[in-house]
């Protein structure tokens, strides 16, 4: 009997992005230059071996034939791994067809056509070689063979690839490169095959299981897997000859690499990761949770109690615990007794006051028996662990519970048991990337239960209240910020040799044009001022709010988004008489006025999008529609990640901007607003002309349109951007674009430096001292 699972682990996931990612980048490189020195002198030395090895490795060969899928598949039901056999027939398959389509794809030919120094020993067909078909199918016959045996298959596969290889090189059908090229497809199949089908998990059948226990001196009369979301290990209960029940957790599978993979991902995404060392083997996964639970067992926690360890053929781990008939909290049918949960903070405590943290208190690991709870699967759990690890944690078990019981009683028990600072000291963890899968599945069902629990805490401890930690280190939009700007740095840094006339046509530039920059980017803020002073019903000074925007400019070079100036707003809104609601809503319709004047705009500038260029050079005239492309798809896809948080956090704001918009609409205000805002986005692309006007760029009212349709999608990549004024993006962006309409790209780089200091750089040294002056006049 063989245990599948089909949730994707994160060892899958990351061996079919390598393996795809690897081939691609292969394959490019093969269809794109010629043979190497290199490939050339290794080809000739296998191809050159004794002659007298040429009919052993022809036999060797036939493994990664065609036929070798279905003799594989038929020695696999032969043993009765019929399972297995499937495996084979679809990773065979896939295999054998990957390559065909690369092959077709990359067009590379075979050694005798690219090469004059080498001997046939066998009949090749077909013209093409990359990758190695032959290479692709038993590489793919061998891992999966390796997965269904012990150990020992492992040498065994990758003895067999290798020997495949050498024999394709060695009869003149292959270049070396086309067999890592098949190795590579053979891979990625197999990966491919492992997320169609479900991963194996532990490889454990009953019999292998039932002996193994029995050297430990259990005999087993009844064993059972038991379901549910074991993370990469398998549980079974096992029922011996005198009636004892035992729960048998299996490590081994994918565990190792999962594990590694885990750890790796949590480190990459998030901040302040305590983790331990991935394990090398299953043997110190169930080490490492035998001594937790022993540790946890000591200091009073209610866990249930060590039986025995061991290790089963294969290099899997077990270990035995005796067998809580309770049911998990997930699965307690009707109301959860609030006996139990008390008892469930009575036991993390025990278990942080022992310096251990669970990190996985989700609801299938915490058992309801009665008013009695127990704490199970300490795998992931560390000892001496730091503060924040236990307030993940009991933010963990606070959404686990919440969902079962009152929120408030929830943090009453949790209150009684641990102590009202312990628990306030959660609270800026009490956020989605926090919690395990479970815990945010919980949250899609219950979208407002973080703020009750938030809520019921700062009730009790009202001195408390801290902002949220800063636990995410990468988010999705940074990973494609990142494609984007790799992108564009891949097209522009053929060029960069025009750097020197750029800052040439700066310091050149003309001093008429630069002064008119500057004018253009200071009222840019009064215009903003005008834009904030409509969206507040008029109920701000004109001075002031230009005195807002002005110091806006230090706050948003220190948070992305223009999240800086925001917040710098609703604070001189609050003080000045706004309560929050009509803060937030000013702030929010002055932002809804913005995206109104690009509607407004963009049925007006579009048209001039279809222009082609006609200056490009390197070839870039096909590449840069691509690239403007993906910044807007950039854009897009920017806007569809936070559509989440947006839905959430603007429901209830929602009604209060419609509500100021009709009140806007009655006092004849929204067209004013309208109009302001179109006004300051056609002002900053005017700047950006007036830039390209300083550094030499001929004057051309038909240039106008384009450049200020490049400005607006320049400005929505600063707004995406996660760097502080979209630093680094914005310029790339202006650039390609404006190279798109033909604008010289030395051109370009001066006006859009021009631009951005006239609108970024110059304004930061009066917005700090706006910001203090609104300061020291208690204005903020």
């Amino acid at each position: 009997m063989v245990t599948r699972r089909h949730r994707p682990s994160p060892a899958l996931l990351v061996s079919l992005a390598v393996s795809a990612s690897l081939l691609v980048v292969v394959s490019v490189l093969v269809r794109h230059r010629p043979v190497a020195l290199w490939e050339r002198d290794l080809f000739v030395l296998i191809n050159h071996l004794p002659s007298w090895l040429t009919p052993m490795l022809v036999v060797v060969m036939q493994a990664g034939s065609y036929a070798a899928v279905f003799v594989a598949a038929a020695a696999a039901v032969i043993l009765r791994r019929t399972g297995v056999a499937w495996r084979f027939l679809l990773a065979g398959n896939l295999a054998y067809w990957l390559a065909v389509a690369v092959k077709a794809a990359v067009a590379r030919q075979r050694p005798a056509a690219l090469l004059t120094e080498l001997t046939l020993r066998d009949t090749v067909t077909g013209a093409l070689g990359y990758p190695s078909g032959h290479v692709a199918v038993a590489t793919a016959l061998a891992l999966v063979a390796a997965q269904a045996g012990n150990s020992r298959w492992h040498r065994l596969a990758w003895t067999v690839i290798a020997l495949v290889a050498v024999a394709r090189i060695h009869v003149g059908a292959h270049l070396p490169v086309d067999a890592v090229g098949g190795i590579l497809v053979g891979w990625l199949a197999v990966g491919l095959t492992r997320l169609a089908v479900g991963e194996v998990g532990p490889q454990q059948s009953t019999h292998d299981l039932r002996e193994t226990l029995r050297r430990r001196g259990f005999d087993v009369r009844r064993l059972e897997s038991i379901g549910g979301d074991a993370r990469g290990s398998q549980p079974w209960q096992a029922v011996t000859t005198d009636g004892q029940r035992l729960f048998v957790k299996v490590t081994g599978g994918q565990q190792r690499d999962a594990d590694w993979a885990y750890k790796l991902y949590r480190s990459l995404r998030y901040r302040h990761v305590a983790d331990t060392p991935p394990y090398l083997s299953p043997e110190q996964q169930s080490e490492h949770e035998t001594y937790l639970t022993l540790l946890a067992e000591r200091a009073g926690v209610r866990v249930p109690a060590v039986v025995t360890t061991a290790t089963a053929p294969g290099g899997n781990a077990l270990l035995v615990q005796e067998f809580i008939d309770a049911a998990p909290l997930s699965a307690v049918v009707g109301p959860v007794p609030i006996a139990a949960v008390r008892d469930a903070w009575g036991q993390v405590a025990l278990l942080h006051r022992a310096g251990i943290a669970h990190r996985d208190l989700r609801a299938a690991n915490v058992l309801v028996d009665g008013d009695r709870a127990y704490l199970v699967d300490l795998g992931f759990g560390v000892d001496d662990a730091p503060a924040d690890q236990r307030a993940r944690d009991i933010v963990e078990l606070l959404v686990a519970l919440a969902s079962r019981v009152d929120p408030a009683s929830v943090v009453a028990a949790a209150v009684d048991r641990l102590g009202a600072e312990t628990v306030a000291d959660s609270v800026p963890f009490l956020q989605p990337p926090v919690l395990s899968r479970a815990g945010r599945n919980v949250l899609h069902a219950h979208p407002d239960l973080l703020k009750c629990l938030r809520e019921e805490i700062l009730r009790r401890c009202p001195d408390r209240e801290r902002p949220p930690a800063k636990v995410v280190r990468t988010a999705p939009r940074d990973i494609l910020l990142l494609v984007v700007l790799g992108l564009i740095v891949h097209l522009l840094l053929p060029q960069l040799g025009e750097l020197r006339t750029a800052i040439h046509l700066m310091v050149h530039a003309n001093p008429v044009a630069v002064v008119a920059t500057l004018l253009g980017s200071a009222l840019t803020y009064l215009l903003s001022a005008v834009v904030l002073r409509l969206a507040a019903a008029n109920r701000v000074p004109l001075g002031e709010a230009t005195l807002v925007q002005v110091a806006a400019s230090f706050a948003n070079r220190l948070a992305p988004g223009s999240l800086g100036g925001a917040a710098l707003s609703l604070r001189y809104l609050h003080q000045k008489g706004l309560d929050t609601a009509a803060a937030v809503t000013a702030v929010v319709v002055s932002r809804t006025a913005g995206v109104v004047s690009v509607v407004v705009l963009l049925p007006i500038l579009l048209p001039f999008a279809r222009q082609p260029a006609r200056t490009l050079t390197h070839g870039a005239t096909k590449a840069l529609p691509l690239l403007l492309g993906a910044l807007v798809a950039l854009l897009v896809l920017a806007a569809v990640l936070a559509a989440p948080r947006i839905q959430r956090r603007a429901r209830a704001a929602a009604g209060r901007v419609i509500a100021a918009l009709r009140t806007l609409t009655h006092q004849h205000r929204l067209r004013r607003l309208v109009a302001a805002s179109v006004t300051l986005t056609l002002t900053y692309g005017l700047c950006l002309y007036l830039a390209l006007l300083a550094t030499g760029q001929p004057v051309d009212i038909a240039l106008l349109p384009p450049v200020i349709l490049v400005c607006v999608i320049g400005e929505g990549v600063a707004s995406a951007a996660p760097t502080p004024g979209g630093l680094g993006a914005t310029e790339a962006a202006l650039v390609s674009g404006l190279l798109l309409y033909g604008v010289p790209l030395d051109t370009a780089v001066a006006g859009v430096l021009i631009y951005r200091l006239a609108t970024f750089w110059l304004p930061v040294p009066p917005g700090y001292l706006a910001l203090r002056h609104m300061t020291r006049h208690r204005l903020l």
